[in-house]
């Protein structure tokens, strides 16, 4: 059964709060080849001078992105005439002399598109609430608690989807109880084709954008199929609409979760392959398991939100790694992918991360802690520096939910932690605190996992898997032994020249000095280009010496490279030919079959 919307208990109370704060922003976009978004806002209930701050970050992308960067003719006025406006800092106007109400008015330019950023052309508009509309400033610099009400008045022709509940009587026009709320809501507002379905007796919507090789009412029929299947784990769904944002547009990638809502972002062309579009209904997979893992089930730091500053925490690899290793598991158990489409994800990406140099160094909980200045600003060495809480994440989630099922003979799973946070900690209940879920992993499998979070979480010690292979009657397995060339080198057009993008520490282009940005000429005297390389290496046998020719900041450099090998077929991750009784039932068990 579906709980009651936040904003729907508080508009109950709206009429008991009719003195207090209260802020209509009204979003125009008169000239939408301009990028530019007008906005008004009417405050009401002031007790003086006021401060409105616009956020540092958006919940769900942890990069201090400074959305006011974008903000001009930022203005205030009164019954009175004008109001001075002082810049505190590089987010915050502090409005003087309003007494019981002001107007504020401001452009936003916006011409960054992404799923975190606001976007306005002649096709559509997109923004978020905390990218686009500031917060009333409390002293300790949270949002102040007020009445949020917002108005778009879209170019003619173009309609709005967004999460957030309508006011009733008034055109598109919608309230959010807290800034929390408004600021996690997306706006979606242009001509997108709008699909609908039920789940769990509650209509969920899809608005696709943009144009591509895709099959909408697949798509749609897909996501009813995980919108039936995730919510099962938790007994029904936590809301009473959802709506999936569709962009899709050349080269477009990424997705974000909001409490009732998401955006995922897509190639136009990328939908017709096998793999491209299992890999696009897993991406759906994954944000719309946030609605639990991460806008519910969360750390303390994760909501309530400062908006002005990085909010650090040590378990980003829960909410997004187990995410992460989640969303291939939703695509299995709803039927969309194979059993066999299942195990070859998991091994691709334990053959990817167990060959990152990374991994020796940077723990889960550090990578986690230092998101904002690492993986979200991540440099050419980040590959031997540091690993992603998503993939290694979804690594240690693989074999913590192996082990659980272990001690507990397949009785319990990570389903049983996941269920049990949310039963504790799901919001609008207060977070976990630091490590906290994994005291409730501790719970689940009634034994002490120090050994496993000592090694695998806050060390940098490399998976044994043999216990979660054990545990589904799994081996992994290569068709052939063969090896191929190899440099330990990415190596790819950049600035419309053919470089040196990447070297791994220890590798042979490592130890024969290659370096980023090298711009790379010939290969024993002849010139290669980004579209021969590989196949001109494959005339060196592995251990031979090639000779490179380099453009290093404009000087002609040679140097000689001894030619390694790795593994040339995929590692494979496969059934047993004969799996015993407990390994079955684990294996069903796992897949819910």
């Amino acid at each position: 059964m579906a709980e009651e919307h936040p904003t729907r208990a508080a508009r109950r109370s709206e009429s008991s709060r009719a003195a207090a704060l209260a802020a209509h922003y009204t979003v125009r976009m008169p000239h939408p080849a301009s990028h530019n978004f007008e906005v008004e806002i009417a405050l009401s209930g002031l007790h003086g001078d006021v401060t409105l701050a616009f956020p540092a970050w958006t919940p769900g992308s942890y990069k201090v992105r400074d959305f006011a960067k974008n903000v001009s003719a930022f203005k205030a006025r009164d019954g009175r005439g004008d109001l001075e406006v002082e810049i505190l800092d590089k987010q915050r106007f502090r409005i003087h002399g309003a007494r019981d109400s002001a107007t504020v008015s401001f452009t936003l330019y916006a011409d960054e598109f992404t799923v975190r950023t606001p976007h306005l052309d002649d096709q559509h508009g997109f923004f978020l609430g905390t990218n686009l509309l500031p917060y009333v400033e409390r002293e300790e610099g949270l949002p102040q608690a007020a009445r949020y009400v917002v108005s778009i008045e879209p170019p003619k022709g173009w309609q709005v989807a967004t999460g957030l509940p309508p006011v009733k009587g008034a055109k598109n026009t919608w309230f959010a109880a807290d800034y929390d709320i408004l600021g996690d809501s997306i706006f979606e507002i242009g001509t997108h084709e709008v699909h609908s379905f039920k789940a769990f007796g509650i209509k969920h919507d899809v608005a696709y954008v943009g144009w591509g090789n895709w099959d909408k009412k697949k798509i749609t029929a897909d996501i009813k199929k995980l919108c039936e299947t995730e919510p099962k784990l938790f007994g029904g769904v936590p809301y009473d609409y959802y709506l999936f944002v569709i962009h899709s547009f050349p080269d477009a990638g990424g997705g974000l979760e909001h409490l009732n809502s998401c955006v995922c972002a897509w190639d136009s062309f990328k939908y017709r392959k096998k793999d491209d579009y299992e890999n696009f209904v897993r991406l759906v997979a994954h944000e719309y398991f946030h609605v639990w893992n991460v806008k519910r089930i969360r750390p303390q730091i994760l909501g309530p939100f400062n908006y002005a500053r990085e909010q650090h925490t040590k378990a980003l690899w829960v909410m997004e790694g187990l995410t992460q290793y989640y969303e291939k598991l939703w695509c299995a158990r709803a039927g969309i992918i194979s059993d066999e489409t299942l195990l070859a994800a998991y091994a691709e990406i334990i053959e990817k991360e167990d060959a990152r140099p990374g991994r020796k160094i940077m723990s889960l909980e550090e990578s986690s802690w230092l998101a904002w200045t690492k993986l979200y600003q991540a440099d050419e060495n980040f590959v031997n520096s540091a690993v992603s809480y998503y993939s290694r994440g979804a690594q240690a989630g693989f074999a913590l939910d192996a082990k659980i099922r272990a001690l507990t003979k397949g009785e319990k799973s990570l389903d049983d932690a996941m269920k049990l946070a949310m039963e504790r900690f799901g919001w609008p209940k207060p977070g976990f605190g630091e490590r906290g879920f994994e005291a409730l992993c501790e719970e689940v499998a009634g034994a002490d996992l120090s050994a496993f979070w000592r090694d695998y979480t806050q060390g940098t010690k490399d998976h044994d898997y043999s216990e979660a292979l054990s545990v589904y009657g799994l081996e992994f397995k290569r068709e052939k032994e063969e090896k191929e060339q190899w440099l330990g080198a990415t190596v790819a057009m950049k600035d419309a020249l053919f470089q040196v993008r990447s070297v791994e520490a220890g590798s042979p282009a490592s130890r024969a000095g290659l370096q980023v940005r090298d711009e790379v000429l010939a290969l024993n005297g002849h010139k290669v280009t980004s579209k021969d390389f590989e196949e001109r290496l494959k005339d060196f046998k592995p251990g031979s010496r090639a000779r490179l020719s380099l453009f290093r900041r404009g000087k002609l450099i040679e140097t000689e490279i001894e030619v390694g090998t790795k593994p040339a077929s995929k590692l494979k991750l496969v059934r047993v030919k004969k799996p015993s009784a407990q390994q079955e039932k684990n294996f069903k068990s796992w897949l819910w079959k």
